[in-house]
Parts: C-alpha cells; sequence; structure tokens
C-alpha cells in the first residue's frame, strides 16, 4: 500500500517539477507540499520502528513458553481523516523540542508516538503455549528493514528534486 504511494507521489513530482534549466515553470504547489510527503513517509517511518521493535520481541520471546506473538497495524495512521493522524499532528505541531521558525522548515517527526495499534496476532500456539513462528517474524522483519529503506530513498530523492527546483 504504501510503496505503491510513494511510487505514484514520486511519478506525480518527476512530471510536475522540471529542472530549472529548462524553460518552463516550477509548480509551487508541489514542491511546497514536500513537508507533506516528508511528514507522510516520517509517519510510517515510525511506525516500520514500532513493527521492527515489535517483531525483534516476538523473536526474543521464541522460547518463552505461554508469550502470545503480537503485531502492528498502520492502515487507519495514513488515514488523514482519522484520530490517530490527527493526534500525531497534533503532536508535532506541540513539539517544543523542535520548533518550526518558518514555513519553509521541514516538520518535524515525533519518534514518541506512532499511535500505530499493538495486537496480539491469532495464529496457532505450540504446546507451551507460545504462538511465535521464528520464520515468519524474520520475514517481517526483513520486510519492515527494507520498506524503510525505501521510505529514505523517497526522502531523498524528494529532497534532492526541491534542490534542483530551486537551482541548487
Amino acid at each position: 500500500m504504501i510503496v505503491n504511494i510513494l511510487i505514484n507521489t514520486y511519478k506525480k513530482i518527476n512530471n510536475e517539477v522540471k529542472l530549472p534549466s529548462v524553460d518552463h515553470e516550477v509548480k509551487k504547489e508541489r514542491v511546497w507540499n514536500m513537508p507533506d510527503l516528508v511528514s507522510d513517509v516520517g509517519h510510517y517511518m515510525n511506525y516500520l520502528v514500532t513493527k521492527r521493535n515489535t517483531v525483534s520481541s516476538n523473536i526474543a520471546n521464541a522460547n518463552t513458553p505461554g508469550y502470545k506473538a503480537q503485531d502492528v497495524t498502520f492502515a487507519e495512521q495514513m488515514n488523514k481523516s482519522s484520530a490517530l493522524y490527527k493526534n500525531n499532528v497534533a503532536d508535532l505541531k506541540s513539539n517544543p523540542d523542535l520548533y518550526q521558525t518558518n514555513e519553509m522548515h521541514l516538520p518535524t517527526v515525533n519518534m514518541k508516538n506512532t499511535y500505530a495499534k499493538i495486537q496480539t496476532k491469532s495464529m496457532q500456539t505450540n504446546k507451551d503455549g507460545n504462538s511465535v513462528d521464528v520464520t515468519t517474524e524474520m520475514l517481517d522483519l526483513m520486510k519492515a528493514n527494507q520498506l524503510y529503506g525505501i521510505s529514505i530513498n523517497a526522502i531523498n530523492t524528494q529532497y534532492a528534486i526541491n534542490q534542483a527546483a530551486r537551482g541548487r
């Protein structure tokens, strides 16, 4: 889901923003909306950090009797009309550590509150009551790491496009 959003956003940006050497005008609304993409991808990266921590916890407790594997969901976090998204945006605006003094500054992303939902997985349990499948958890960890890298590339690409549009 997020990969498609990132790819579509990149294609849209790539079509709207051209290098300054080209004799046509850059659409300002796309350049100025860079913080929206960075903020959204930042929220997703926060989710991925929470996902990696949860999966790591599951792997660490693979031999703990009675431990129930946990999972993190993200679908509601990206929905801008949801309460979770609004709570996260409110936290970003009230964060005293990094204050945005100019509207052109990139917004901060609060690492303390990801508002991702952590739930117990409904999986088959072992004889000792443990429901961790190490193979599945390792695959989830690898997928989260790959998506984190893709997210970093999306932010770096957006930054490079923005810099090129400004002629720097």
